[in-house]
């Protein structure tokens, strides 16, 4: 069996780099991103200009302004950063078909079977770097190893324009003196607890049994184990980017019942939202459509303010789609609702989009669905449908045609 190579490519700095990459009278200058020096806010992202200069992420805009009163405040441009890193996806491509894209920012690269193509992986790693830097003046950092935990941690050990290489082998000895919090799926509340314990670093951590890491931190205690001991089976996916997701139900027996209508509308949008969630993708447009008992369809749809993932939005903005149909009183046979515009989830959700508290509270509520099944969690309004509908716990059973998954 061929031995996996995957490369892990980080941009440095991005919205930073990205604004002096689209505009070159910022190249060499403090560049902080986040809003402009008078507003209320935080610095979401500085330029090694700025941050050699004290700026850091998280820091008061205020702040940022006195350490560094030189520096050019931007609000930023999500449309410019998506632009960016799709072409850094066309440069990426040319070197491997299997690219998987899991922010603006980074990317993995299976380069496994491509090594009679180069030297060594250093200087494919090289030539990634200087083909980016040439083309869309963007610096990166590449980690390399047999898997995607590897990569992805060696990355980010020599930044900025730095290139790590974690041979096949020597895993267990690059992760044992990283500290825990390096390890995917250690907070700080496990850091915390692990701390307590003595244990500070992966190889620490590597050396605690299987089973007292399951008792101690529950189901994703397997994980973090195999992590800690360099066992990543993960595969790199590029990402599949379906035109429309849609979810539909035909009601047992016709209705008129509005609070009927408004529970399988939001059950519905239940359903398109944790599987939007589920591959990491956010919509930007949203349909309606309605067919009566007289078998005549009513359909409507509008484009969201911001793409999203969030079951909430999608659901109020059917309800308003919904009250712009309702010049027909009568009975509702069948309805379906869909999305479209379907992009790539945006991994910066407290910048552009959603707040991060709520991003966390929608990934605790599909935590708890994967655990206990999906109706674990369920908006207390369409509890109406219990008695419309069998369940079980992966959700109503719905009167076909559906979509009921």
């Amino acid at each position: 069996m061929q031995q996996k190579l995957i490369f892990h490519l980080d941009v440095d700095a991005f919205f930073a780099s990205a604004e002096q990459s689209l505009n070159p009278f910022l190249c060499g200058k403090p560049v902080i991103v986040g809003g402009y020096a008078h507003q209320r806010g935080v610095v979401h992202t500085g330029s090694y200009e700025a941050r050699a200069l004290g700026v850091k992420t998280g820091m008061p805009l205020h702040e940022a302004k006195r350490i560094c009163p030189q520096a050019v405040f931007l609000k930023g441009n999500f449309l410019h950063y998506k632009f960016i890193s799709k072409e850094i996806l066309k440069i990426l491509s040319g070197y491997s078909p299997l690219v998987e894209f899991t922010s603006l920012d980074d990317a993995y690269i299976d380069m496994t079977g491509t090594q009679r193509k180069f030297a060594d992986p250093q200087t494919a790693a090289g030539e990634m770097q200087k083909t980016i830097d040439e083309k869309l003046n963007i610096p990166v950092s590449i980690g390399i190893g047999s898997s995607k935990l590897i990569s992805r941690i060696a990355s980010a050990q020599h930044k900025p324009r730095g290139v790590t290489y974690v041979p096949a082998g020597r895993e267990r000895k690059f992760l044992n003196p990283l500290p825990v919090a390096e390890i995917l799926g250690i907070g700080r509340v496990t850091e915390t607890l692990l701390f307590q314990m003595g244990i500070q670093t992966v190889g620490q951590l590597a050396k605690i049994p299987k089973p007292a890491l399951q008792q101690l931190l529950g189901a994703n205690g397997l994980k973090i184990w195999q992590y800690a001991n360099a066992i990543d089976p993960r595969e790199v996916k590029p990402l599949h980017i379906p035109k429309q997701i849609s979810r539909e139900t035909t009601f047992e027996e016709d209705t008129q019942d509005i609070q009927v209508a408004m529970a399988t509308f939001q059950y519905l949008c239940e359903r398109i939202a944790m599987k939007l969630r589920k591959q990491q993708l956010t919509c930007g447009c949203i349909h309606l459509r309605v067919r009566y008992s007289d078998f005549k369809i009513s359909s409507i749809g509008q484009k969201l303010p911001l793409h999203t993932q969030d079951a909430a939005v999608l659901n109020t903005m059917v309800h308003r789609l919904y009250n712009r149909l309702q010049e027909r009183r009568i009975r509702i046979r069948h309805v379906h609702i869909s999305v479209s515009e379907i992009e790539p989830e945006n991994r910066q959700p407290d910048f552009f989009t959603m707040d991060g508290k709520n991003k966390k509270l929608l990934n605790s509520v599909d935590e708890i669905r994967n655990r206990f099944g999906f109706t674990a969690m369920l908006p207390a309004k369409t509890h109406i449908l219990k008695s419309k509908y069998r369940m079980d716990k992966n959700g109503y059973i719905l009167h076909t045609p559906s979509l009921s998954q």
